[in-house]
């Protein structure tokens, strides 16, 4: 009997990477129009790069970029880069369709939800506030909460201490194989893959693989009901 279900964030209840795509776009006009003599398309792809590669997450990732090109810092370009992806990143932030119905489905049928992050604790709740999730969860653990990341252990038997259930009561939705499905099964959990939120440069084999190795995968966010009812009948 599965008590409690335990979501990641990104790519499993908001769409991430799109929104990501359209925010890096975003901010490279910005700082062209800042004053970078700059052709768009090749610093659309020297940026997009830098930024997949150094850290999404990463607080500096504009300075870090300029510094790395230019040895200097123009900061009328980081300033203007800086206010347009935030500006852009919290305007083009959606939960996927259906999400808010699928969280308030689960949460009548009496499934305690919880959300475990690898973001930190300030962009984790910006993110669900901004989606209009943040009430529908019992608990909320970050990064800074676990001061680890998955598929570290520590994250997901917190989760379990916090809602009062046992391991095997749990289920994990992710869309990442090693974070959020292969840990989680050595613990006893169930585990569903969030196949809605598998980046697009994926191949077919790759995705796949991910597939096998989940309890169960969701085409759409919509199908967890049916999973969850599914597994508990």
């Amino acid at each position: 009997m599965i008590k409690a279900i335990i979501f990641d964030i990104d790519n499993t209840l908001i769409d991430f990477v799109e929104r990501k795509k359209l925010v890096i776009i975003e901010s490279v006009k910005a700082m062209i129009d800042a004053g970078l003599d700059e052709d768009f398309k090749k610093l659309h792809k020297e940026f997009s790069d830098f930024y997949w590669k150094n850290g999404i997450e990463n607080q500096k990732i504009f300075e870090k970029f300029l510094k790395s090109k230019y040895n200097k810092v123009d900061y009328r370009v980081l300033a203007r880069a800086i206010v347009t992806y935030r500006a852009a990143n919290n305007g083009l932030l959606r939960s996927y369709p259906g999400a808010k119905t699928v969280l308030i489905t689960l949460k009548e049928r009496g499934f305690k939800l919880a959300v475990l992050s690898d973001a930190p604790r300030v962009e984790a709740y910006i993110r669900l506030c901004v989606a209009g999730l943040d009430d529908f969860f019992d608990v909320i653990l970050t990064k800074d909460d676990v001061k680890r990341t998955k598929p570290n252990s520590r994250g997901f038997k917190m989760a379990a201490k916090r809602l009062k259930v046992n391991l095997d009561e749990c289920a994990m939705v992710g869309d990442n194989l090693s974070r959020d499905i292969s840990g989680t099964k050595q613990l006893g959990m169930r585990t569903v893959l969030a196949k809605y939120g598998l980046v697009q440069d994926h191949s077919d084999n790759q995705i796949k693989a991910q597939e096998a190795q989940a309890d169960f995968v969701a085409e759409r966010i919509q199908d967890l009901i049916d999973i969850f009812d599914k597994i508990n009948k």
